[in-house]
């Protein structure tokens, strides 16, 4: 039986940072190859799913520059210096939605695309929900919707709903959560 062969990152070369995120070259030796990629440094990010019920959800028609449209999506956020995954998704709820949960939980965590970026993403419940007014960032375009939870998936089978994070995240509360699989995969701290 062959060993199985560890790649080993020998070097990152910093190619420009932008706002919030840099993109390098990263060398791996992989056995007698030397294998060169290019990789999206990034600090992490957060999801929320906000219940208002068992039945309503609180999403967002943010208009992305990526796809140049709006898209339906629920809260998220980059993790800014200093904070905790749960910190981040408190204060991108208040942020992006003007509401703050009484109970937030983490449910799982996600690479967003581990082939070009180091971008991890950490999903959050939230609940107990009170609303205190929103204060969007000056650069967000941003329309807070409420949807019942079996619309937005039937919007996802539909294809109306296209960012994964979203879809990943409502299917992993359906299947994981809510129809009774109970903890299954879940946290509750905050940190990683």
């Amino acid at each position: 039986m062959e060993s199985v062969r560890e790649p080993r990152s020998r070097s990152v070369e910093m190619l420009c940072k932008g706002k919030r995120y840099a993109f390098s070259k990263v060398y791996i030796d992989f056995g007698d190859r030397s294998i060169v990629r290019d990789l999206l440094l990034h600090p992490g990010a957060v999801v929320i799913i906000p219940l208002l019920n068992r039945e309503e959800i609180i999403m967002l028609r943010q208009y992305r520059p990526g796809p140049s449209k709006w898209i339906i999506e629920l809260p998220a956020g980059t993790l800014e210096g200093g904070e905790t995954p749960i910190d981040t998704a408190r204060r991108e709820l208040l942020e992006e939605t003007g509401y703050r949960a009484g109970a937030m939980r983490e449910l799982f965590r996600m690479y967003s695309s581990p082939g070009v970026s180091t971008e991890i993403l950490y999903v959050f419940l939230a609940e107990d929900l009170s609303y205190e007014g929103s204060s969007h960032q000056e650069d967000e375009m941003i329309e807070v919707i409420r949807i019942e939870l079996g619309k937005a998936i039937e919007m996802i089978r539909r294809g109306e709903i296209e960012d994964s994070k979203t879809i990943a995240s409502l299917l992993y509360y359906v299947v994981f959560v809510r129809e009774g699989a109970g903890d299954l995969g879940t946290r509750t701290s905050g940190t990683p």
